[in-house]
């Protein structure tokens, strides 16, 4: 039987083997010494000395004679400079897919060389790994490289990235939006009502709500859910209730009118503008004695209802465990002839 460590250093085959076999081992190198292409070795165990077989053939890199020593850099000097770590640079080496130009050592394989001309390959290797390309195709191609074979490559890595860059952005946009209306939350008053000045905020209506023969609130929002993909609504971000007017939400207010995505890109629009505004926390479709208390707030004040209502859920079960707890916002616009809008009344 033959021992052949896999490993790049002879010496440490010979190491490996001796304590594998008891501390003894028998080696012959049947190549010249001074020959730097190939070298073979022979570990023989005491038990197997008799049972030769054929000599294993190692081939080493040849040597790149076109660049002067001085110009190359060791593997730590090419690191820093590119911005690439040590292990990775190996790790790389191994898989094929970037070598050094040179190696040199007592065997011609110990240390990795690197050139200068090598920054822009590394860098171009790194975006392509950075972007999920498999270290197969980037072999495949670093073996038998032509512009139209990189072209080609290119070409399909700038489609991905697109979509990616689209993917993030929109990933961004739903962050942000869930964000806002969780620091609006946090920094409400709830207990009171409130008239305020609001700005337009983008939206996406839905249809009208299909709520069938089933009165809960459930059936319309799974309506909605359902035609999102033809209205092209992305209901990862926060879903709202529309009412066509402040009295179907007092007295319906289960069943809105419309659902809304509370999207940034949407091309319906919250208008800005005067709203009187109040909190309440309970499940979906339900108010609690908001509506009423509104009412008398508006009656009191004397504020008259002159559009549709939105609700937004400032936290939900996104943010929520308790499904009693979810903050719900209404807002609906208002006027009144002596308001200022530097006024806020509480």
């Amino acid at each position: 039987m033959w021992y052949r460590d896999e490993l790049r250093d002879v010496h440490f085959q010979v190491r490996k083997a001796k304590e594998i076999n008891g501390g003894y081992c028998k080696v012959k190198e049947d190549a010249d010494p001074s020959q730097r292409n190939y070298k073979t070795l022979r570990i023989i165990p005491p038990s197997s000395t008799n049972n030769i077989t054929q000599p294993i053939k190692k081939e080493l890199p040849k040597m790149n004679d076109k660049i002067p020593d001085k110009e190359l850099l060791f593997i730590k000097e090419f690191s820093e400079l590119v911005g690439v770590n040590p292990a990775t640079l190996r790790h790389y080496d191994e898989k094929e897919i970037f070598s050094p130009v040179k190696r040199g050592g007592e065997l011609n394989t110990q240390y990795r060389y690197y050139a200068p001309s090598q920054i822009t390959a590394i860098k171009m290797i790194r975006v392509l790994v950075g972007i999920g390309v498999p270290f197969e195709a980037i072999k495949k191609l670093s073996k038998k490289r032509t512009p139209e074979k990189l072209l080609k490559m290119l070409s399909q890595c700038k489609d991905n990235v697109a979509h990616e860059i689209r993917y993030l952005q929109e990933s961004h946009a739903i962050i942000e939006t869930f964000t806002d209306l969780l620091c609006e939350g946090i920094c409400a008053n709830e207990s009171e009502i409130t008239i305020a000045e609001m700005q337009e905020k983008p939206i996406i209506l839905g249809d009208v709500a299909d709520f069938g023969n089933k009165s809960g609130f459930m059936q319309g929002f799974l309506s909605f859910c359902n035609g999102s993909h033809r209205q092209q609504v992305n209901t990862s971000f926060p879903i709202g209730a529309y009412f066509d007017s402040f009295d179907n939400f007092a007295n319906k207010t289960a069943h809105p009118t419309r659902f809304f995505s509370i999207d940034p890109r949407g091309n319906d629009k919250k208008p800005a503008g005067l709203y009187l505004i109040g909190y309440t926390r309970a499940y979906y479709g339900k108010a609690n004695d908001l509506p009423q208390r509104m009412k008398n707030y508006a009656k009191n004040n004397d504020l008259k209802f002159t559009g549709p209502v939105y609700n937004i859920y400032l936290s939900d079960e996104v943010s929520e465990v308790e499904q009693n707890n979810y903050l719900l916002q209404v807002s609906a616009p208002v006027t009144e002839t002596w308001y200022s809008p530097s006024r806020n009344l509480e």
